[in-house]
């Protein structure tokens, strides 16, 4: 496999450390990726051009701007920021044309877990989905001297309001495949990002919750969020299938 990451951020950093098959890397901000050698691209088009495998570790932005073009080329798609997602007649357009051009498109749990429950829970039938996020209040760029509730409506308003800390909601939307209710709290004395879950159904109900560490590499990302990536390349190259 060649893979290809859009971004050179903290997430770009965990892949390249754990796998010897990146070959491509952009970003619109070359600066970002002076520590990478031999394999920066100068466009989108060259990085397409040296990969297989392309992975989205940009923004919400990157996902409507180059996700089409990258699967109108032919190659298998990893997107980080599913935020970008949000949009259902953009989302339909991007699996019909990846249905036409036979690719994949391939979106990690991030930040959050269950998902494999998730899938299950659907096929019965999921009544209900809720997410509640924690953060510390310098992570949503508020200010608060105590846990506060800092938004309370849907994934669509919630990744308006926060584009960069509340991808996991549109996620959840998605693997739900029903209108998820999110509220996102603000507090000062955390330091670790709380993601809780609670899904209704005709399977019955679950909650899950998950307390993530930030990156090292960048506080702002959640250390899970930002290997979660490595664990579906990884889940492809074995023959093993777990969960899925």
């Amino acid at each position: 496999m060649k893979i290809g990451i859009i971004g050179c951020g903290a997430i770009a950093r965990e892949i390249a450390e754990h796998r010897s098959d990146v070959v491509a890397l952009y970003d619109v901000l070359s600066e970002k990726c002076s520590e990478f050698s031999g394999c920066v691209c100068n466009s989108l088009d060259e990085l397409i051009e040296k990969s297989d495998f392309v992975i989205e570790a940009a923004s919400p932005d990157a996902v409507r701007q180059y996700a089409m073009k990258i699967v109108e080329r032919g190659r298998d798609l990893l997107i980080m920021s599913v935020g970008g997602l949000v949009d259902s007649d953009f989302r339909k357009a991007l699996l019909d044309k990846c249905k036409e051009k036979n690719v994949r498109i391939y979106i990690p749990s991030g930040a959050i877990g269950g998902l494999d429950l998730i899938a299950s829970a659907k096929i019965a039938g999921i009544e209900y989905a809720k997410i509640t996020s924690i953060k510390n209040c310098k992570t949503l760029g508020v200010n608060c001297k105590e846990r506060t509730l800092v938004f309370h409506g849907t994934a669509a308003e919630a990744i308006k309001r926060f584009p960069k800390s509340t991808n996991v909601t549109v996620l959840l939307t998605i693997a739900t495949g029903v209108d998820v209710e999110v509220e996102v709290y603000a507090d000062p004395e955390i330091k670790e990002n709380t993601h809780i879950i609670h899904i209704k159904g005709t399977f019955g109900e679950a909650k899950i919750e998950v307390r993530n560490k930030p990156s090292e590499l960048n506080p702002k990302t959640s250390y899970l969020a930002a290997i979660s990536p490595l664990a579906i390349l990884n889940a492809m190259d074995s023959p093993v299938k777990i969960g899925v």
